[in-house]
């Protein structure tokens, strides 16, 4: 049928192309935020078939076990270069635990049971676990921004699990034997398509993330890199008139930095942008990849969270408040902290609209200011029926 031999060189040559174009890129233009795990990544997947080839011919073990070990960490790579692209904390100790137990299968199917075919199987069962994570971290990318790319990264994850099911199939009609020709060539073609499917979709997330911040620089706030009160305001206009039709739930938070103006009046404005671009930072680091953050004007930001209702925004905004009250800015050696006033509203019936759902928020943030500051607070119809 095929030459094993020459689609591995082939599917070699391919992966370290995509693996040169991403680093080339990487460090070429800066403004393509391509993560250094995707080249990595790419160079890596092809070793586990040049690896587990020599292994074959030398008839040894270690690297039998060696090359599989290998092979773990594109995978590994590729999505955790996605995890840092949508700006998620990275999961060292996660990996090293997933990683032991499929070492441990390997050489389960290597010593103990020698196998091929089961080897294969651990090694696309471990992947089939990584792409249905995949799917899951997907879902954290924001429709407006990505419109094309969760499909083909979608199409990424589904390829492997396919080929899992193919491969099971084999394994259970032929169980003694280990893979014949046919059976290498359609693992290499999977892998293959696995790895070009990767690259594309990588490739239209980080254009598409490019294309929507470029289509987005007039709305942005050049001190704090966020954006403005005009793009937020669409944002939450467009969330609404989803909720309005059956959509997923939507919450937003206001709110701004106590005492503000005395920051600015006793230590001066550039302490006091330092501030704004601290407390930006602050939220930045709490907030999940589908919430929004916005400067709306002086020192008082919002954020937008799609499909949450008032219960976890009011936990996420005392999250935001916790950190705030970590910070500690440096004036002259003079140590200066800060707090925040939260005031948090979720939509409520059909007739939500973005004036009606800010101006809970704002009756919330303006209770906070009343009794006290520092502090957070929410706000429903019933408590605006209440006091009306």
């Amino acid at each position: 049928m095929f030459d094993p031999a020459s689609l591995i060189i082939l599917h070699t040559a391919m992966m370290w192309s995509c693996a040169a174009a991403f680093l080339l890129i990487r460090y070429v233009n800066s403004d393509w935020k391509f993560p250094t795990q995707w080249g990595i990544g790419f160079a890596v997947l092809p070793l586990v078939m040049l690896l587990e080839g020599h292994a074959e011919r030398v008839n040894s073990d270690l690297w039998r076990i060696l090359g599989f070990a290998v092979g773990f960490l594109g995978p590994a790579l590729m999505v955790d270069g996605l995890r840092a692209f949508l700006g998620l904390p990275g999961r060292l100790y996660a990996w090293i635990g997933i990683f032991i137990v499929f070492l441990s299968g390997i050489i389960v199917f290597t010593v103990i049971y020698p196998s091929l075919s089961q080897r294969v199987l651990v090694f696309q069962l471990m992947t089939v676990g990584i792409c249905a994570y995949l799917l899951r971290v997907v879902q954290h990318l924001s429709p407006e921004d990505h419109p094309v790319g969760p499909q083909f990264m979608r199409a990424f994850a589904i390829v492997p699990i396919a080929a899992f099911i193919a491969q099971t199939v084999l394994a259970v009609s032929q169980p003694p034997s280990a893979p014949n020709d046919d059976t290498i060539v359609l693992i290499l073609l999977s892998a293959t398509a696995v790895g070009m499917l990767a690259a594309i979709g990588c490739i239209i997330l980080v254009a598409e993330r490019l294309a929507a911040h470029v289509g987005q620089q007039a709305g942005i706030d050049m001190l704090t890199g966020l954006a403005t009160r005009r793009t937020f305001n669409r944002k939450v206009d467009h969330a609404v008139q989803q909720y309005a039709v059956g959509g997923p739930e939507v919450s937003v938070i206001l709110f701004d930095i106590d005492h503000f103006k005395s920051i600015n009046d006793t230590y001066g404005h550039d302490v006091g942008d330092l501030a704004l671009r601290a407390v930006a930072d602050c939220a930045r680091g709490i907030l999940r990849p589908a919430d929004f953050l916005a400067r709306i004007g002086g020192d008082e930001f919002a954020i937008l969270l799609p499909n949450t209702d008032l219960t976890d925004a009011s936990q996420i905004a005392r999250a935001v408040l916790e950190r705030l009250r970590s910070l500690i800015l440096e004036s002259d050696s003079t140590p200066i902290r800060l707090s925040g006033s939260f005031g948090v509203a979720s939509a409520d019936g059909p007739d939500e609209t973005v004036l009606s759902l800010m101006k809970r928020a704002d009756i919330a943030l303006y209770t906070v200011k009343r009794r006290g500051r520092n502090d957070v607070e929410t706000q429903t119809f019933q408590t605006i029926s209440a006091s009306g």
